[in-house]
């Protein structure tokens, strides 16, 4: 019973499990780094090629990091752009309130399956009379 209920309830929840955060487009890169120290940014450079950077450092004029396991050091000047992953707290709200929609609904079903009523045999009492 179980099973065919966690399917239908549990499927449409799967796209907001990646609702507590996004990426977006941070507007300046070097204080953003330096204030955030985001684990993995992506930088478009003026050439528009995009590096995945983990360990993100800003060091005066210079963006340093991890490209593919290998230390890269870029300009300030060659970056045009830079995402980062950042909270998003109205997509945790809608996954919050799914999840409770969800439990709810789980919740109500459960319920509306088990037995309305249990028939227990009382002593001395034949089954017909209670109405078992």
């Amino acid at each position: 019973m179980w099973r065919r209920l966690t399917a239908p309830i549990l499927l449409p929840l799967v796209p907001l499990v990646t609702a507590c955060s996004t990426v977006v487009t941070v507007p300046s890169p070097a204080e953003f780094v330096i204030a955030k120290a985001p684990r993995t940014v992506w930088v478009t450079k003026s050439d528009h090629t995009v590096l995945r950077l983990e360990k993100p450092r800003v060091i005066p004029d210079t963006l340093s990091g991890f490209e593919r396991g290998e230390y890269v050091e870029l300009p300030l000047s060659s970056v045009q752009s830079m995402r980062a992953r950042q909270a998003a707290p109205g997509r945790t709200a809608l996954l919050l309130g799914g999840l409770t929609v969800a439990g709810a609904i789980g919740l109500y079903l459960s319920r509306a399956s088990a037995p309305q009523g249990t028939c227990e045999p009382q002593l001395g009492v034949e089954a017909e009379q209670t109405g078992c």
